[in-house]
């Protein structure tokens, strides 16, 4: 099993616009030297917001469930909804997730839509005040979701009115190795850096 952990970010409020820093996560609080802390925040940050490697198995992934049945609560092959969709792709590629949108959506760091890269999630108000949907981009204003109007898993174009009033935010789940961040601090202490 890797050894990866999620740079997980609550938000309090589905506030869309809200600002969250990718820096403001546990692994950077307890980061000791100023110069770590900013090589942390640059390599989250980079010139834009980077996309991990991962996030291209993940469509992949999503996409070999194509066509699976959607029922509502529905968690097996045999049929699922959409966040237990995005759990099950997500967890093929190593990566546990929540069970529900709302919990989901909790995670990651927020991504403008100009932004987005394959693997994002999409999140969507549907059939609740807090994010009730969600989906993974695929590329070319595509998702791959399950769909409980098209009563399966299937690729939708996220500028279609429809989504396009239901949409909330885009978020980006990232993973790091803290052995790599805590062995940095230590090389550093000790002056091979």
């Amino acid at each position: 099993m890797r050894k990866l952990i999620f740079l997980i970010l609550t938000t309090f409020s589905f506030s869309i616009g809200k600002e969250i820093l990718p820096y403001q996560d546990e692994v950077y609080k307890k980061l000791k030297i100023d110069y770590e802390k900013e090589k942390y925040a640059a390599e989250m940050i980079d010139d834009g917001i980077p996309a991990p490697k991962f996030q291209s198995e993940i469509v992949d992934l999503a996409i070999g469930l194509l066509g699976t049945k959607y029922i509502f609560g529905g968690e097996t092959i045999n049929g699922m909804d959409c966040s237990s969709f995005v759990q099950k792709v997500y967890r093929m590629a190593g990566v546990e997730l929540p069970r529900t949108a709302r919990y989901q959506a909790q995670l990651g760091i927020y991504i403008d839509k100009k932004d987005l890269k394959p693997g994002d999630l999409l999140f969507f108000q549907t059939y609740a005040k807090f994010p009730s949907h969600v989906g993974i981009y695929i590329g070319n204003n595509k998702m791959i979701h399950a769909s409980s109007a098209a009563k399966r898993i299937v690729i939708s174009d996220i500028e279609k009115d429809y989504y396009l009033r239901h949409f909330l935010y885009a978020k980006r789940i990232f993973l790091y190795n803290p052995d790599i961040v805590l062995n940095s601090e230590a090389e550093i202490k000790n002056g091979k850096n």
